[in-house]
């Protein structure tokens, strides 16, 4: 395309491309990177919401000590249950970029 009566090249149209294509993949690794954070901070609510109903019938100034072990075993399973989920979905991932 001409701007101005001056005729383009396809030099500056492919170095134009291709820097709208970097700009285009670092916005869609920025977009990615804010999803996993989001995802994180809900995962970190979600198990505290959950961790502390079941373990937390009254709450108090601290937790006691058979409260405590109650929260760390929800944490623990969670954290495993999270890391075994993780660890597939990056397995498809991958599988399905091959």
């Amino acid at each position: 395309m001409a701007f101005f009566g001056t005729p383009s090249t396809s030099t500056s149209t492919g170095t134009t491309s291709g820097q709208s294509q970097q700009v285009k993949q670092q916005i869609q690794e920025q977009i990615s990177q804010e999803l996993a954070v989001a995802n994180a901070t809900e995962l970190v609510n979600k198990i505290t919401e959950n961790c502390f109903e079941k373990c937390v019938e009254q709450p108090q100034n601290g937790l006691n000590p058979q409260q405590d072990a109650c929260v760390n075993q929800c944490l623990e399973k969670y954290m495993r249950s999270w890391n075994v989920v993780s660890k597939s979905y990056i397995t498809r991932i991958q599988q399905s970029s091959n």
